[in-house]
């Protein structure tokens, strides 16, 4: 059970590291927040980009753990590590020793390089570009009745999905 909260923090920590470097250096375009300016053909769009990032999470992840093992360091050690250099108010009490930031360092590149030319293949792959995506992001964050949409869309694709399994 540790184990799977510690993952799950990693996890989200990934996906956020993954999506900043990806957006560093794109134009953000006009944000389009009203429900009506997403049709049904841009939400499936969205859903299957978002259950690909979830495939390539859980790709990427295992391929950490392999990296880890390899590098003699385990899971925990590494996002103690991440989340201090993410928090630069924390005090300094984990003595990193410069192999284990060279590790983390080493780790974290080539999971960002690897991650953003996924990324950017799940969007050719779906049709999408980066700032659609971010604005119906953005507008599902915003419109309750635009997130009930995404997320019937999302359940009616996760069904579908699995009766191919």
């Amino acid at each position: 059970m540790k184990f799977l909260k510690h993952t799950a923090a990693f996890a989200i920590g990934f996906l956020l590291l993954a999506g900043s470097a990806f957006g560093q250096g794109q134009m953000m375009q006009q944000q389009q927040s009203a429900a009506d300016s997403v049709t049904n053909a841009e939400l499936k769009k969205f859903a299957s980009v978002m259950m690909d990032f979830q495939q390539l999470q859980r790709q990427s992840m295992k391929q950490v753990q392999s990296m880890l093992s390899d590098k003699e360091m385990n899971m925990q050690r590494f996002q103690q590590i991440l989340m201090s250099q993410r928090n630069p108010n924390s005090p300094d009490t984990l003595n990193v020793t410069p192999q284990e930031k060279k590790t983390v360092q080493s780790i974290q590149r080539t999971m960002q390089q690897q991650s953003r030319k996924k990324m950017q293949q799940t969007f050719k792959n779906n049709d999408m570009n980066q700032q659609r995506f971010q604005a119906i992001q953005r507008a599902i964050q915003s419109d309750p009745s635009l997130k009930k949409r995404f997320r019937q869309v999302m359940m009616q694709q996760q069904q579908g999905q699995g009766s191919q399994n």
